[in-house]
């Protein structure tokens, strides 16, 4: 028996197709729009504050390694990631910046986390002893929690924890960090209080001595909102994306979705006759009926419970998804499109002809919101980088 550990390049010799035409299934990834939503910002922010592109869930689904590149390309200082495999799909694009791995990966990856260059984060005196067991020569930042009560070191302990750091010579810190608070009760006095948080630790770090070259705690909310926060860098992530949900409009920028299209292919047309039995009660579901199959299904992130009048593109015009979404399938009604055929091409989110899904039209439909609809993008659903 022969196992064939990776078939592509047996695939490739063959002359077979593409990934995306092999999996019958794309999304459509603009970089020249994630490239202009950096000049974007950019262009509101102060010549020395350093911009840390994060790039958590591989990109926002848009794939952390090509989008790494192209902002690297535009000057970005460097990059934050939470899963290794997103700081290795960075690596291997060439991208040497700065790398800050947020709380996640543990001290059985140090490793790896030494030859990928990475800088770690750390929320207590344990967390850095342990590190410090395992990495011989140690980057770190300072994790600070405002008050969004997961990690990181209470306000109180942040200069406890830089002083030992700063008493063993094998560790570098590099700055503190923190990230705002998105629960209730959110809105711009909280804002404020964490704000006032970090200025007090700030200015206790630099009575003591102890300040690192780096403070930053603006995400995209951050950024758009409260350009009091930039101090001397800031890690967003969604507007790379064209996403600024909850911009209050400090800071106005004409952002462009990265996330083109979303399409697959009519996997089966046929006309419903007598001779499959009683019609199962389906809504749409009825005799005489043009049914399709599409391929994509709850596995590739598409909703598992379908809520009603979910639309798609079939040459040009809307046809509707019919419920239950299965894990590669689900149905779609193409009455209103009679020369549909086996393999057309099937727009969940784009342009076909003259019709458009919008972002923010499946975004409703799935029971999500627009950062929404990205994390619900799957890796192993292929990309096309426009």
């Amino acid at each position: 028996m022969t196992t064939i550990a990776n078939s592509r390049p047996l695939l490739d010799q063959t002359g077979m197709c593409d990934d995306a035409t092999l999996r019958g299934s794309c999304y459509e990834i603009d970089l020249e729009a994630i490239r202009h939503n950096y000049r974007q910002l950019r262009a509101q922010l102060g010549g020395h504050v350093k911009v840390y592109a994060c790039l958590k869930r591989n990109g926002y689904g848009c794939g952390a390694g090509p989008v790494a590149a192209a902002l690297a390309s535009e000057g970005a200082y460097g990059f934050a990631v939470a899963s290794l495999m997103d700081a290795i799909a960075i690596r291997r694009e060439g991208v040497s910046h700065p790398l800050l791995l947020y709380p996640g990966p543990g001290i059985a990856a140090a490793r790896t986390i030494e030859a990928l260059g990475l800088t770690v984060s750390i929320s207590s005196i344990d967390e850095l002893r342990q590190w410090r067991s395992v990495i011989g020569s140690l980057s770190v930042f300072i994790k600070v929690d405002l008050g969004f009560f997961r990690a990181g070191a209470t306000p109180l302990s942040v200069c406890d924890l830089l002083a030992a750091a700063e008493d063993d010579q094998r560790v570098r810190v590099e700055g503190i960090y923190a990230h705002m608070s998105e629960l209730p009760p959110a809105g711009s006095q909280m804002a404020q209080a964490q704000y006032g948080r970090m200025r007090a630790v700030v200015m206790h770090a630099e009575r003591l001595g102890l300040r690192p070259p780096l403070v930053m705690m603006s995400s995209t909310n951050g950024v758009l909102n409260h350009p009091e926060m930039d101090f001397d860098a800031v890690d967003p992530g969604a507007l790379f994306f064209g996403v600024a949900e909850g911009s209050l409009g400090s800071r106005s920028m004409p952002l462009q979705p990265a996330l083109k299209t979303v399409r697959t292919r009519l996997v089966s047309v046929k006309r419903v006759d007598r001779s499959l039995g009683t019609v199962p009660e389906i809504a749409g579901l009825r005799r005489g009926m043009l049914l399709g199959v599409i391929g994509m299904g709850w596995g590739d992130g598409l909703p598992r419970q379908l809520p009603p009048n979910v639309t798609a593109l079939v040459r040009g015009r809307r046809a509707r998804l019919l419920p239950p979404s299965h894990l590669e399938h689900i149905r779609i009604d193409l009455s209103d499109v009679p020369d549909a055929r086996f393999g057309d091409e099937v727009v969940l989110l784009g342009k076909q002809a003259h019709q458009t899904i919008t972002h923010e039209e499946i975004a409703s439909q799935w029971g999500t919101d627009v950062v929404g609809l990205y994390g619900l993008l799957r890796d192993h659903i292929p990309k096309i980088y426009l």
